[in-house]
């Protein structure tokens, strides 16, 4: 699978210094489906194969982390909505970027209703380097 649009984002990130995980593994990835009952779209499988988040809670010059699978299920397991799947935040949890189940896109969650926000991952992942102001 090429994954050109990851490989530029990665390099990004590594010349703004942001500390990176190594990639997920697929058993991982499948895995964390099964667990939260969710199929990942396929560019967040491409994104993840090749880095699964940020190390240690690091952060975009814009305040995002991009969360690795661990920390995703086990924000899951403690969230009491079942539905919204986190995979990044703003400023420290100050809001939430994810899926919902059953709803296609990335949407954010500043309260009690999420609110689209791209259509696509990788869109969501491009709002994110490109600090659009969407995400606010």
């Amino acid at each position: 699978m090429k994954s050109i649009w990851v490989d530029t984002i990665i390099n990004k990130w590594i010349n703004e210094n942001i500390k990176l995980n190594l990639p997920a593994a697929p058993e991982s990835i499948k895995a964390a489906e099964e667990i939260i009952n969710f199929r990942f779209p396929d560019d967040f499988k491409e994104f993840y194969l090749k880095l699964d988040g940020f190390t240690d809670w690091d952060w975009t010059k814009n305040m995002f982390s991009i969360w690795p699978l661990a920390r995703t299920l086990e924000e899951y397991h403690n969230e009491s909505d079942k539905n919204f799947i986190v995979f990044a935040d703003y400023l420290i949890n100050a809001h939430h970027i994810g899926f919902v189940k059953g709803k296609k896109g990335v949407f954010k969650n500043c309260g009690e209703i999420p609110e689209l926000i791209a259509d696509t991952f990788s869109e969501a992942v491009f709002h994110i380097i490109s600090d659009a102001d969407i995400l606010y």
